[in-house]
């Protein structure tokens, strides 16, 4: 009876030999991608029950090719191509915990400046995945005893539309399988397991109807009282006689470091000190000091922190500002300082298309992009004008006055590169001698900033002796954090635990800071803007940012981290300002996909280019 049974589940009209054999192969495949996702972020998915339907399902759409072809040819082609899709995506996870999203596919040119940091992310045993194919293929070939026979292609759709009803009738309670991601995809310790709960045919699918959602009414109200909520949090301080009547800074110079984090400020390794010059500077009495920045970038990396840093708002959840908002109305430190009667320049060793530079300075209303190719390629790191290089040759520019000539009032935006990750400098660049096994990326990342620490001595020298030096202000903080991944790895060994930070802190140091000191406490990326806008004291710029100045008293004292992971201070945190902050990367994605500050602070409303 159970014989008849089993056989009428698995009828030989489908279950042939040549198609029970790629199906096993196929199933593999998935477990394999399913597991090395799970090894890199957490094996939950396992105790979801949707998970095992999907699992199957897609082993069938693995499996299609087999309907058709009996010499297993196209079907391990077929194979190959998913299983370098489905490395893509466990690479991609590695410094973001989760899949490609579907716009960034058409980035892929971007990867011809990032080879290196491309290869570092890959790990040994992603090759099981093409292995598998190629092995699978060779016995189907050599191994005669399996059967050609070509399946029953009704029964193949029977199975397919019987475990497609399944998935539906098992997220149906939660409103649907949409809602059931969106949900999983609101909790920090569940954002990773879409891709493995659902494959990378359900986050795909997810991606792509939030990337043509429509705004309610409801919603762009959220907006708005977000909006207000947040002016009134920092009203008080805002209005505040005693910061009103503080001298207006006449110049800015902002220094975007590569990867930069805290920890290694002020570190001695080995009786080397890692960060010498901005050490000194730390010295200075005019000097304000934050080492505890969250990290709250997100696709987009550098130029997500370039968005946090000079316009105040937070990056996009699933999409990269640069490519898909690129056109908005964006409020920005270069449009301010244009209203106060000065002007902006962005410096970088980039390619005027890296991140769609080109199109974001233009709508963050710099007047002058000076990139890669209006430099001299004579020494690299990588593909990549060095650091030592790009820096030199800025100084000589601002030396000849070629740009921001002396008592002009002006806003410099600095980029650097040498430090991006995996930090692999030519030896000739490697002046720290340790001699310690610490892991290599924690050596490589090391002598990274140690390189460019040195590079920046020349430009800082230049800056603080201009005749405009005390009307000058200069920051200089990291874009986002630099370990990534390699966080764990750090951590795990002793030798380097004693220092690594465990957290993803980036700094800001601030150089003739009118308010000296150090703010200790915990504060996000986006409190960057608004404590700088502070600073210069331009108090009749409309837009104020989706942070909080850090001078202000009533900072919470705590931030959201990209993953929406909460990271406590010293200070209690409000409930209030809880709810708050961690509704903000939600409202800034309606705002740049949305594009409503178009008419801000007038209205908010939606608009389309």
């Amino acid at each position: 009876m159970k014989r008849v049974k089993i056989k009428s589940l698995f009828p030989e009209r489908l279950w042939t030999g040549s198609f029970t054999y790629w199906w096993i192969v196929s199933l593999i495949t998935m477990l394999l991608f399913d597991i090395f996702w799970m090894l890199q972020t957490t094996f939950r998915p396992f105790s979801f029950f949707v998970f095992w339907p999907v699992l199957f399902l897609c082993t069938f759409f693995l499996s299609l090719p087999s309907l058709v072809s009996r010499n297993g040819i196209l079907q391990a082609i077929w194979l190959l191509f998913f299983d370098f899709l489905f490395i893509a995506n466990l690479m991609y996870c590695r410094t973001y915990f989760n899949a490609i999203p579907l716009h960034s596919y058409k980035l892929i040119g971007n990867l011809s400046d990032f080879t290196s940091s491309v290869t570092d992310s890959f790990d040994w045993y992603y090759i099981f995945l093409p292995l598998v194919s190629i092995v699978g293929y060779a016995f189907y070939s050599f191994n005669r005893n399996i059967s050609r026979k070509l399946p029953s292609i009704g029964l193949y759709v029977f199975y397919c539309v019987g475990l497609g009803i399944i998935v539906w009738a098992s997220d149906a309670v939660r409103g649907g399988t949409y809602k059931k991601i969106q949900w999983l995809s609101e909790y920090t310790t569940l954002a990773s397991t879409v891709t493995p709960i659902y494959s990378l045919g359900g986050f795909l699918y997810y991606d792509y109807q939030r990337s043509n959602e429509t705004l309610t009414s409801k919603e762009i109200e959220e907006v708005r009282d977000w909006l207000e909520t947040h002016k009134k949090f920092t009203d008080p301080y805002w209005n505040d006689s005693i910061r009103l009547n503080r001298k207006e800074t006449q110049n800015l110079v902002l220094i975007l470091w590569e990867s930069l984090e805290s920890w290694p400020i002020g570190l001695e390794v080995e009786g080397q000190e890692i960060t010498p010059n901005l050490n000194k500077l730390l010295k200075d009495s005019s000097t304000f000091y934050a080492p505890n920045i969250v990290t709250q970038v997100g696709p987009g990396r550098s130029i997500d922190g370039q968005l946090m840093a000079v316009t105040g708002l937070l990056p996009m959840k699933n999409q990269v500002y640069a490519y898909n908002a690129v056109l908005n109305k964006y409020f920005s430190l270069e449009k301010a300082f244009s209203e106060a009667g000065g002007k902006s320049y962005q410096l970088t060793g980039d390619k005027p298309y890296t991140w769609n530079q080109a199109p974001v300075t233009k709508s963050f209303g710099v007047d002058t992009l000076i990139h890669s190719e209006k430099f001299i390629h004579d020494e690299f790191v990588g593909k990549r004008l060095s650091d030592g290089s790009l820096l030199r040759q800025i100084t000589a520019k601002l030396q000849a006055g070629e740009i921001w000539p002396e008592n002009e009032k002006a806003m410099l935006v600095v980029v650097t590169n040498s430090s991006h990750h995996p930090f692999k400098l030519p030896e000739k660049f490697k002046t720290l001698k340790l001699k310690k096994e610490y892991p290599e990326i924690v050596i490589n990342y090391l002598n990274a900033i140690h390189y460019t620490d040195s590079s920046l001595s020349g430009l800082i020298e230049y800056l603080k002796n201009r005749s405009d030096r005390e009307n000058t202000m200069i920051v200089i903080t990291g874009d986002h954090e630099g370990l990534t991944f390699d966080r764990r790895q750090a951590i795990a060994d002793p030798r380097s635990r004693q220092f690594v930070d465990s957290l993803q802190h980036t700094p800001m140091i601030i150089l003739n800071s009118p308010v000296a000191g150090k703010f200790e406490n915990q504060m996000g990326q986006a409190d960057i803007y608004s404590s700088i806008l502070d600073l210069l004291n331009l108090k009749d710029y409309e837009w104020r940012g989706m942070g909080v100045s850090i001078f202000d008293p009533d900072h919470p004292g705590f931030a959201v981290g990209s993953a929406g992971e909460v990271i406590k201070g010293d200070k209690p945190i409000d409930p209030d300002w809880l709810k708050h902050l961690k509704e903000g990367r939600e409202i800034s994605d309606r705002i740049l996909k949305f594009n409503l500050l178009e008419h801000y602070p007038d209205s908010i409303a939606p608009s389309k280019h």
